[in-house]
């Protein structure tokens, strides 16, 4: 019998409190993907092999990676208008006081 090659990708992220998780996302994923090569003993073809195998999890983790990133980033932009608005607030301020 002989074993399957595989290639595994894993991730952990620590997302900012109050971030709402993508649908259907984990802040933890782990993903196999078959290294699909013929046992001939040829390197070209498992290489290829490897190739295609990291492509994919290339394009899975990506894609799980860009929602995490959109939704951080959609917690971030009302982070940063209290931001500024704080900022703007203070400068206010401080040209009141020097007037």
């Amino acid at each position: 019998m002989t074993a399957q090659t595989t290639s595994t990708v894993s991730y952990a992220l620590s997302p900012p409190e109050g971030t709402k998780s993508p649908p259907s996302l984990t802040s933890n994923g782990v993903h196999t993907f078959a290294v699909a090569a013929e046992k001939t003993g040829n390197v070209r073809e498992y290489y290829h092999g490897v190739s295609k195998s990291l492509a994919a999890a290339k394009e899975k983790v990506g894609k799980e990676l860009t929602a995490w990133r959109d939704a951080v980033g959609n917690a971030e932009v009302g982070k940063e208008k209290t931001a500024k608005a704080a900022r703007s607030e203070d400068e206010d301020e401080e040209d009141e006081e020097e007037s």
